[in-house]
């Protein structure tokens, strides 16, 4: 486990991570969470390991997102 290697992430770090990776398209330019998880989703097809996983934690990843630009929107 990653944790026993690594110790815990603290949770906002973790969320600010997701936020990055998952507003940004492979070309760099700003996508919204959606549009990036159907990005992958179209690049990787049906049944890849990679699309199974971001379908799966998709809930997730989108609520990450979401908080972190609530919490953005609230300190500007």
């Amino acid at each position: 486990m990653l944790t026993a290697e690594f110790g815990d992430t603290p949770p906002d770090l973790i969320e600010a991570l997701i936020y990055c990776d998952m507003t940004t398209s492979p070309d760099g330019e700003y996508l919204p969470v959606e549009e990036r998880l159907a990005e992958i989703l179209a690049r990787y097809g049906d049944g890849h390991l990679v699309a199974r996983a971001i379908t799966e934690s998709s809930p997730i990843l989108i609520t990450a997102v979401h908080r972190v630009q609530d919490q953005m929107l609230a300190v500007s």
